[in-house]
């Protein structure tokens, strides 16, 4: 409690409080601003079952017909999706995308989880969401447009690598196209509100440190009996006497016991006595 009440006994202060509030400010807007831009598109894509189904009838001759192996799972669809999101999700595809690990760019290849409006029916859906986030809209486009065709060129690869016949190959279907590059303040907010913080806990705390240095040179002063300038004892006044009241202490020397020996003993008690003579155009105070 002790601390804290002294913290806001400084804050008070006016040659505390209102420096440390402009200092916050400025650190504020120190890091809302100098945090860089970011902005952010996101995608979703849905893997569709062609017009003839996943399997190519043959002639009557033929005992079986030709079938696409990735409809043949169970949840077919959703299992492909998984495949196409693991598959893409690997350093080597993210630096052909242009996505470096200590690069200005993150790339989130998911089935959506991420993203809030598809978080109750990604585990229904074939979704493959695609999140792109860098440090300029441009940048952002140009990664968003070799994902979404990363993802297209690896499923058609893997048909392709499987023999499946072209008329049941799985089709991709833009549920969301890719989004305008968004401004993020997010990291920008709360760079301002960490430099406002620090602001007012190193003010207030160079504000203390000062006091309690102050405090630490005035101990030893205080403990070695000498008086600081607040407690120096006053020294009592001098008044002057005049003459006729000099004389009348001179006189008490001859009787201690009348009333001049004790105004000559106030007039020892008093200490040096300015002693005011009169000038020659002025009349004798003792006639």
């Amino acid at each position: 409690m002790g601390f804290w009440r002294t913290v806001l006994g400084l804050a008070r202060k006016k040659f505390v409080g209102p420096p440390v509030v402009v200092a916050a400010i400025v650190l504020a807007l120190a890091g809302f601003f100098l945090v860089p831009s970011r902005y952010v598109s996101t995608a979703s894509m849905v893997l569709t079952v062609p017009a003839s189904g996943g399997t190519l009838e043959t002639e009557p001759r033929q005992r079986v017909g030709l079938t696409n192996p990735l409809l043949q799972f169970n949840d077919a669809l959703r299992t492909t999706a998984g495949i196409l999101i693991l598959a893409t999700n690997t350093p080597e595809v993210a630096a052909e995308i242009g996505v470096t690990e200590d690069g200005p760019t993150a790339l989130t290849i998911n089935d959506g989880r991420t993203n809030p409006d598809l978080l109750g029916i990604s585990t229904n859906g074939p979704f493959v969401y695609i999140e792109v986030e860098s440090t300029s809209p441009q940048l952002v486009r140009e990664t968003m447009r070799k994902a979404q065709l990363r993802v297209k060129l690896e499923l058609a690869r893997r048909q392709v690598a499987l023999d499946a016949p072209i008329s049941t190959h799985i089709g991709v279907l833009d549920v969301m196209p890719a989004s305008i590059p968004k401004p993020l303040i997010q990291d920008r907010l709360v760079a301002g509100v960490v430099g406002g913080l620090l602001g007012v806990v190193a003010g207030l705390t160079a504000a203390y440190a000062v006091l309690r240095l102050r405090a630490s040179h005035t101990a030893p002063a205080e403990a070695a009996g000498i008086p600081s300038a607040q407690t120096e004892t006053p020294v009592p006044p001098v008044f002057p006497l005049t003459v006729a009241e000099l004389e009348a202490g001179q006189d008490g020397e001859n009787g201690a016991n009348g009333e001049n020996g004790s105004a000559r003993a106030a007039v020892d008690d008093t200490g040096p006595i300015e002693v005011v003579v009169p000038r020659d155009d002025q009349p004798d105070s003792t006639t």
